[in-house]
């Protein structure tokens, strides 16, 4: 490993261990998470194997060949998955410390029934393994989780959608850009849930109230110092007779660093695919962006 490329690795660390509740190494004694562990290994380097995993997307198997790269551990994908167990109380309670310390808890009057929801892959054992896709919700601030489904990752009503999961009146649903389609969203507040869903503006068309095309970048534009934000009311339109469905669109300019970050992510994908990037890509990558029909607060 070059050093360099090793500083670098620490520095990140220290940072976000600076980001770590003030009694994180005392939640991982207490919730038995450590039980077991070698007395020569610490619990950083214990969270720094479990954060590669649940962090960075590796799976299993890869992150023990990068944990004993970077010599923080020298364990088998078995063994991770049995710390991953026994560390499930300790994270959970780490995310509710985090939320504790930023004042992030729910309020009496907030809402009721907050639902975060999304998707992920699992694959079985072996290299000829099925994968499978993991349809979940969790109630926030339990962070229980309400609904569960698997399915199939090929084949037609198997992706990320927001059919895949009911709504009662009053939910209110928190859902990332893979479920950014028109009519799924449509469905959902018809059953009387209030959504949030990150804007991908591929999968949807925005119209003004008035019903002419939005100009997204126009408006996006008008953001030119970091952390700006502004929203703006648009349409939805639907498909059949359906009215089309009145949304806000609120955007955020990132940061100098995130927006370099996501545009190298973009032009590396665009190499990996082999096709150009389109010139609006670039500049939807400076902003975050979310449709939304929660009530306003009073």
């Amino acid at each position: 490993m070059e050093k360099g490329y090793s500083n670098a690795l620490a520095e990140d660390w220290e940072l976000l261990m600076s980001f770590f509740p003030a009694d994180w190494r005392r939640q991982a004694e207490t919730s038995g998470a450590l039980r077991g562990l070698r007395q020569d290994k610490s619990e950083e380097g214990y969270l720094r194997v479990l954060l590669m995993h649940l962090a960075c997307g590796f799976s299993l198997r890869e992150t023990v060949v990068r944990a004993k790269n970077a010599q923080l551990a020298d364990l088998s994908d078995v063994a991770l998955l049995k710390r991953l167990r026994k560390s499930k109380v300790w994270l959970r309670q780490l995310c509710c410390s985090l939320f504790a310390e930023r004042a992030l808890s729910s309020p009496p009057s907030g809402p009721p029934n907050l639902r975060l929801i999304d998707a992920s892959l699992v694959s079985e054992p072996g290299k000829t393994g099925s994968q499978w896709r993991v349809h979940y919700s969790l109630r926030w601030p339990s962070l229980e989780c309400d609904y569960f489904k698997l399915t199939p990752v090929e084949g037609k009503g198997h992706g990320e959608t927001l059919y895949q999961f009911t709504f009662a009146p009053g939910d209110f649903v928190l859902a990332d850009r893979g479920y950014c389609h028109a009519e799924a969203i449509g469905q959902a507040v018809r059953q009387g849930a209030f959504i949030t869903v990150r804007l991908n503006p591929q999968s949807v068309v925005l119209q003004t109230p008035g019903g002419d095309p939005c100009r997204l970048v126009s408006k996006l534009r008008s953001l030119k110092v970091a952390g700006q934000t502004a929203e703006w009311e648009v349409r939805i339109p639907l498909e059949g007779k359906e009215p089309p469905l009145p949304v806000r669109l609120c955007a955020v300019r990132k940061s100098a660093a995130a927006i370099a970050l996501a545009e190298k992510k973009l032009r590396r994908k665009a190499r990996r695919e082999g096709r150009q990037l389109r010139p609006e890509s670039l500049i939807y990558a400076q902003y975050v962006m979310v449709l939304s029909t929660f009530p306003r607060a009073p």
